[in-house]
This record gives C-alpha cells, sequence and structure tokens, in this order.
C-alpha cells in the first residue's frame, strides 16, 4: 500500500505543479496580451504622429513662400520708395504739382480701385515731398475715391458735314 500512497502523493505533487505552471503561464498570456495592445496603440500614434509631420511640413513650406512672397513686395516697395524719392528730388515742386495735377485729371476716368490708387499715390507723392498743394488740386485729390455717376453717353445725330463745317468727307 505505501507504494500506491507514493503514488498518489507524487500525482497530487504533479497536479499542483501542473496547477502553479498553468497559473504561471496564464499570467504571462496576460502579460503578452496588454504588450499586444500596447504595441497596437504606439502604432496608431506614430501613424497620428507621422501625418501630423506631413502636415507640420507642408505649412512650413507654405510659410517659406508666404515670407519668400513677402520680402518680394517688401523689394519691390523699398524700390518703389527710392525711384518715387529721385523723382522727386530732380523735380522742382512746381513741375511735380503739375504732373500730380495731370495724374489726377486723368485718374478721374478710371474705374474706382484705380482711382483710389491714384489718390494714394498722390497723397504719397505730396507728403513725401511736403509740398505745399493749391486748394484746388487737395479737392481733386481728396474728391478722387468718391463714387461718380456713370458716365452718359450722347448720341449725335445730323450731318457729318454739318457738324464739322466740313464741305467733303471721303468715304471708302
Amino acid at each position: 500500500m505505501k507504494e500506491q500512497e507514493w503514488y498518489h502523493d507524487r500525482m497530487h505533487e504533479m497536479r499542483r505543479e501542473l496547477a502553479q505552471e498553468q497559473e504561471r503561464l496564464t499570467d504571462k498570456a496576460k502579460q503578452l496580451e496588454e504588450r499586444m495592445q500596447l504595441m497596437d496603440a504606439m502604432d496608431g500614434l506614430l501613424a497620428e504622429n507621422s501625418k501630423q509631420q506631413a502636415d507640420i511640413e507642408a505649412l512650413q513650406q507654405q510659410l517659406a513662400e508666404e515670407r519668400q512672397r513677402r520680402a518680394d513686395v517688401e523689394m519691390k516697395l523699398a524700390e518703389l520708395n527710392k525711384l518715387t524719392a529721385v523723382v522727386a528730388r530732380k523735380a522742382s515742386e512746381e513741375v511735380l504739382l503739375q504732373t500730380i495735377q495731370s495724374y489726377v485729371n486723368k485718374s478721374k476716368q478710371k474705374r474706382p480701385e484705380k482711382r483710389a490708387a491714384a489718390k494714394e499715390w498722390a497723397l504719397e507723392m505730396v507728403l513725401s515731398n511736403k509740398l505745399n498743394v493749391p486748394e484746388e488740386l487737395a479737392a481733386a485729390i481728396e474728391a478722387l475715391d468718391d463714387e461718380q455717376p456713370d458716365p452718359k453717353v450722347v448720341n449725335v445725330s445730323g450731318n457729318y458735314n454739318d457738324i464739322h463745317d466740313n464741305t467733303t468727307v471721303n468715304q471708302k
């Protein structure tokens, strides 16, 4: 009987060891599952990070382009200011006022946005050259960007010869 008890004890001991091994492997499987979930989450974060990095690079490219455009505009503005200063130095005040008057008169017939730009130019010329502007010219400059009614079309009917007091008209 002792032999049977020995086998029985040995069997219980092996079952206990197997149960412990099973519990250890179950814990290990849980740990591995948690690590796999962590890896999946990290994979998602890396994909999102990669997308954001691409967005950042695109925005940096846009920023660089905008900075280049701004530098170009600033350079053109500086050149225009230099040109304006050179023109102003070379022209006498009277000639400059006549030029401004002529430009303002011609600009009255232009579209509203061009009249506004012409007004801005005229004011810049007056201010940069510290000109004493006659009241009539100042009023014309000030009213340059005001709303103007649409021009009226006038049709003339009658004999061309009568209008121009010509004796003959050459026709082809």
